[in-house]
C-alpha cells in the first residue's frame, strides 16, 4: 500500500445490495462521511478507484456500500480481502501528542544525551499501550511508548531515556 493510507479493511459482503461489511482501521469512524473518493488495494490485484456511495455503523462493524457494487457475489469477488485506502494528505489531524505509527517507523532513536541507539522497525499495538521496536547496532529492544520512557518525539527523531540497559545482551 505504498504512499496510501488503509482507513478499512473489507471482510465479506453483507445483505443482498452490495454492501459489505468492513473493520474501520481509522480513530474516528465519521470520517467515512467526508469520504467519496477512494482506492481499493488488494494483494495480487491492481489499484480500483471506487465511490463510496454510503457507509453506517452496526452492532459488529461498520458497513459500505461502493456505486456499481449492486450484488453480493460481485462485492465478494472484487471487494473482499482488500483495503480502502486514502492519499496521506486526506487523514484527519491527530489530538495534540499523538502520532501516525507510519510516522514513526525508521525515526532515529537516540537517548537523552543524543548518543544513537537505533531506529524504530516497527510499532506494536499492546493492550495498555504501543511499544517501540527498536534495532540498532546493539541488538534490537522494546521500548513502551509512554511518558517514563520518551522524552520527545519530532520528526525523523525519536529521544528516549532509562532503556540503554535493554540493549545490553
Amino acid at each position: 500500500m505504498a504512499g496510501r493510507v488503509a482507513v478499512a479493511y473489507i471482510s465479506r459482503p453483507w445483505g443482498v445490495r452490495g454492501e459489505v461489511r468492513a473493520e474501520a482501521l481509522t480513530h474516528r469512524v465519521e470520517r467515512f462521511s467526508d469520504l467519496r473518493d477512494v482506492v481499493l488495494q488488494c494483494a495480487g490485484r491492481p489499484d480500483r478507484p471506487l465511490e463510496l456511495e454510503r457507509w453506517r455503523v452496526d452492532a459488529k462493524s461498520l458497513l459500505l456500500k461502493f456505486a456499481g457494487i449492486d450484488a453480493p457475489e460481485l462485492a465478494r469477488s472484487v471487494l473482499a480481502g482488500g483495503y480502502v485506502t486514502i492519499a496521506p494528505e486526506q487523514r484527519d489531524a491527530l489530538p495534540e501528542g499523538t502520532h501516525y505509527i507510519d510516522n514513526l517507523v525508521d525515526c532515529a532513536v537516540v537517548n537523552s544525551e543524543g548518543e544513537p541507539l537505533g531506529r524504530i522497525a516497527e510499532v506494536v499495538s499492546m493492550p495498555t499501550t504501543d511499544v517501540y521496536v527498536v534495532r540498532g547496532a546493539k541488538g534490537e529492544a522494546l521500548v513502551p511508548a509512554v511518558g517514563d520512557f520518551v522524552v520527545e518525539i519530532a520528526p525523523g527523531r525519536v529521544v528516549v531515556r532509562g532503556v540503554e540497559e535493554l540493549f545490553e545482551s
